[in-house]
This record gives C-alpha cells, structure tokens and sequence, in this order.
C-alpha cells in the first residue's frame, strides 16, 4: 500500500528530528504551537510535498544532516515575514478608537506544527534553483512568486 502525502506529513512532523527543531524554534522565536496536527493541516503540508517533489527521505537526510541551516532558515524568515509589527493603515478619519481592537490579536495566535515543514520543503526547492524554487511557488498559488523566491534565497 502507498502512503499518502498527507500520511507522510503527519510522520514527519511526529519524527523526533523534526519535534526537536520545532521545540527549538518555538523558544528561540517566542511562538506557541498548536498541540495537535489535524489531517486538513497534513493534506495541505502534503500537498506541498507532492507539488516540489520532495520525498520523505529527502525531508529525513535534511532534518538530519542540516538541521542547524533549516532553523537559521526558519528564524530569517519568521523575522523578515512574520515577526514585525504590522501597522495598520487607515483613512483620514477612520481610524479607531483607542479602546477598539484593530486586530492586532490576529497575529498573536497559534501556529501549526506543520510550519517548520512549508520551511524545510521551501528550501530544499532553493537549493535545486531559482527556476524550480519559482515553479513550485506559482504551482502553491504564492503571490509575487517570483519576488517571493528572490526573498527565500536571501535567507538561505
């Protein structure tokens, strides 16, 4: 019987290698995570594997051999991506009370066990290239695919 992409995910996000990372990088970033990985969180993740190509082994050899190049990865890019403040913009007369929530809160939730996996297959894609980097963002549907690439590369 063949494993399903989602099925794949789910066992590489349960290895040790891949939970010893995660824990590191949740002290390290100051993020909380999700205590479960639900299936739709594994279809997606696999879904990701499916499209770059990427096997289960590859993801192993990675977590093994190159775990310390993925966490530097993961913490340049949670810095450039999501560790900033976003301010939030509005129109001239429109901006909210003091005492009303600008949604700020939106950025402070939960993640998913499964981030540290859109990272790992994100940068094995780099290291086949530009060009294949670049395909498999526009195959995920990445705004600015092409920009967004550049972005990565820079953090590898």
């Amino acid at each position: 019987m063949v494993d399903s992409y989602a099925d794949i995910a789910k066992r590489i996000v349960a290895s040790s290698a891949y939970q010893f990372i995660l824990v590191e990088l949740q002290k390290n970033l100051g993020i909380r995570l999700e205590q479960s990985y639900e299936s739709i969180l594994a279809e997606f993740d696999g879904e990701s594997l499916s499209l770059s190509q990427i096997g289960e082994r590859d993801v192993a050899a990675v977590l093994s051999t190159e775990s310390q190049q993925i966490k530097a990865y993961s913490e340049k890019k949670f810095r450039a991506t999501d560790g900033g403040s976003e301010e939030q913009e509005y129109p001239s007369g429109e901006e909210p009370d003091g005492d009303e929530d600008d949604g700020d809160d939106l950025n402070k939730g939960n993640y998913s066990q499964g981030f540290l996996m859109k990272n790992i297959v994100e940068y094995l894609t780099a290291k086949k290239g530009f060009n294949c980097l670049e395909s498999y963002l526009r195959m995920e549907k990445i705004p600015n695919a092409k920009a967004y690439a550049r972005q990565i590369l820079t953090f590898i």
